[in-house]
């Protein structure tokens, strides 16, 4: 009775400075999650009251969720914190390793890199304890990320050997991905080349079988509108590789047959050496008989050597012919051979040919999708026309992309019929004297071809959500969600593509600006000052444990002239630099407030320059980039 006691004392006591605290920062805090929170601290209040500590546990953990989600770190932390208190208090361990690695996350937002180290390190502790290897691997990688930021390379290499082992025995395919790809990284920094090389190989080959195995997945379960397009790559995928087979074997052929035509003229001069000896051995015996015809006084010796003589001869005669015989055999073998060569490049030529063609084709109708894909595009015309300073950096990894930028104008009727605008939508639900302009940014799952089909799918929603009245930007990407998951069949298979993105409205004339994002954040960039707003961590589409899923919408009232920045994370997580790092987000906005005094136009031509000099030519690019500025001057802007 005194322990429950004592706990009871300081629950009350917990709860009580907790509404302090709360009561002194809602006043920043959205008025639309003020009533959430609040709801979660009375259930939990009560529920700790009546000795129910794992549901209290429960409510206080939503509310650290909710402080996270929304972009206040500090109020997460403290929150997780309370309610691993109350988990060490029943004896939850799985909930203490879940919190840990949680707060973790955390710092390693903030860049607060030794509380992140030090909380994995708690949730590994906690992982071993329980003897659970899944969360043993996944919490290494965790601390070996987060020593390698700290520049504790070699730390990082030891944790990370241990958590490819772990996921060699779990052969869990996504994990040995991520552990080669940390591994790669960790060894160009300690400077073991060819160690980073061989890890570099391995996350290359199973990132290549993941892949394959993501295109099979999708392959089966893509809808009609692209099952055509499906059918006719394998078919020249097919082609391809019969045809690579048939130029192997020929070129084995003709290999074959240059050995053979060698090992033949080899012949023909170890012959041609028999007759040059057979000559000069004649030319010796003609000098002998020469020189016994001299001595005439010995008759008998002259019968004698004209008698060996004229039988030497014969036999020279005999072996001449037959060497002759031998080489006409081996003249006719040269020729027949080498008109097999003949016909062997000839084959080889129209193999080449076919090669050559089927490249041109495939290379075409990849092309041809890019035209499509470009064509789909929105007018940079219809951007310049509202936003005069503006600016779209794209640049696909491959022909296709699978990020994409939309944009397009809105209004009512009546306001279309007394200020008409080319290329603005007709939204009959919307008041008299309502218009505006919607602008995006989006990155979707993977690229080249797969990512295209993706943006394709994207791109068409869009539309579609748009032209049937939504035009506030969260209302948006909750609808384009949906979709998604429907269109996908999400609910029922394991597809787990989508799209990161952010959008954008402005309205009353660049006065107020609404933004919501789906894991893609917002730059501003006003007199010197830069503001970054992230988005949500859901992204749209896959995976969706929530009963519904909604999205962040943030209000920027504009009083100055603002420039505004929405893009993909291609640009930030490309690799390169002297040590082969990736760019980041800190380097990236360091970048815009050098340039920001420039016109957007030229702000553009800064990034591509400094993109191509952090690459260079050792490394390629990995990802799409798309980079979208424009600038706001309040009142000014022309819808």
């Amino acid at each position: 009775m005194r322990i429950k006691s004592v706990v009871f004392t300081f629950i009350t006591f917990f709860f009580i400075g907790a509404s302090n605290v709360f009561g002194q920062f809602q006043q920043e805090f959205p008025q639309n999650l003020v009533k959430e929170v609040e709801d979660h601290l009375k259930q939990a209040d009560d529920l700790a009251n009546s000795g129910d500590i794992n549901q209290a546990a429960y409510h206080l953990n939503r509310v650290a969720n909710i402080y996270w989600i929304n972009g206040y770190p500090k109020k997460a932390v403290e929150y997780f914190e309370k309610t691993i208190a109350f988990n060490k208090q029943i004896g939850n361990l799985n909930a203490q390793r879940t919190l840990y690695s949680n707060i973790g996350m955390v710092y390693i937002d903030e860049e607060d890199y030794p509380k992140s180290l030090d909380n994995f390190q708690k949730s590994l502790a906690i992982a071993r304890k329980m003897n659970r290897k899944p969360d043993i691997a996944a919490t290494l990688i965790n601390v070996a990320n987060v020593q390698s930021e700290l520049g504790k390379h070699s730390d990082a290499a030891t944790t990370l050997e241990e958590a490819h082992t772990l996921a060699r025995e779990l052969n869990d395919e996504r994990m040995l991905r991520n552990c080669y790809s940390l591994l790669t990284d960790v060894y160009e920094k300690l400077g073991q080349k060819e160690k980073s090389a061989e890890y570099f190989s391995l996350f290359t080959a199973i990132s290549q079988k993941i892949q394959r195995e993501q295109i099979r997945k999708r392959d089966m379960q893509a809808q009609q509108m692209v099952e055509k397009a499906k059918s006719e790559v394998s078919e020249i995928e097919q082609m391809r590789q019969a045809t690579e087979e048939e130029l192997l074997d020929k070129q084995r052929a003709l290999k074959e047959t240059e050995e053979s035509l060698v090992q033949v003229e080899q012949i023909s001069k170890e012959r041609q050496m028999q007759i040059d000896l057979l000559s000069k051995e004649k030319e010796l015996q003609d000098a002998i008989i020469k020189n016994q015809r001299l001595v005439r006084n010995v008759f008998i010796f002259i019968i004698f050597v004209v008698v060996s003589f004229a039988t030497l001869f014969l036999y020279n005669l005999n072996i001449k012919k037959k060497a002759n015989q031998k080489l006409q055999k081996q003249n006719k073998e040269i020729a027949e051979q080498k008109d097999l060569i003949e016909q062997v490049n000839q084959d080889l030529g129209f193999a080449f040919n076919r090669i050559e063609k089927q490249n041109r084709d495939i290379t075409s109708s990849i092309n041809y999708a890019q035209r499509i894909q470009e064509a789909l595009l929105p007018n940079p015309c219809n951007l310049s026309s509202v936003f005069p300073d503006s600016m779209v950096y794209f640049q696909p990894r491959d022909i296709v992309s699978g990020d994409f930028y939309w944009y397009t104008g809105y209004g009512s009727p009546k306001a279309l019929r007394e200020n008409p605008r080319d290329n603005f939508i007709k939204i009959p639900s919307l008041e008299n004297s309502e218009r505006g302009f919607l602008i995006s940014a989006v990155d979707c799952t993977g690229h080249g071809v797969p990512g295209a089909f993706m943006s394709m799918i994207g791109f068409n929603l869009l539309e579609t959500i748009t032209r049937n009245g939504t035009i506030i930007p969260n209302q948006i990407l909750r609808k384009l969600h949906n979709a998604i998951r429907y269109l996908l069949k999400q609910d029922t298979t394991d597809n787990r593509d989508g799209m990161d993105m952010a959008l954008c409205s402005i309205t009353d004339k660049g006065r107020k600006v609404l933004y919501s994002g789906a894991k893609n954040p917002l730059i501003t960039v006003s007199e010197g000052e830069l503001t970054y707003i992230k988005g949500d961590v859901y992204p749209i589409g896959g995976m969706q444990k929530e009963g519904e899923r909604e999205f962040s919408l943030h209000t920027i009232n504009v009083e100055k002239p603002t420039s505004f920045y929405i893009f993909s994370d291609g640009y930030t997580d490309q690799f390169g630099g002297i040590n082969g790092k990736k760019f980041g987000t800190k380097s990236f906005k360091q970048l815009l407030l050098d340039t920001n005094h420039l016109p957007m136009q030229e702000q553009a031509l800064v990034l591509k320059k400094k993109m191509a000099g952090w690459m260079g030519n050792e490394h390629k690019q990995i990802d799409d980039i798309i980079i979208i500025g424009f600038k706001v001057v309040p009142g000014e802007v022309d819808l």
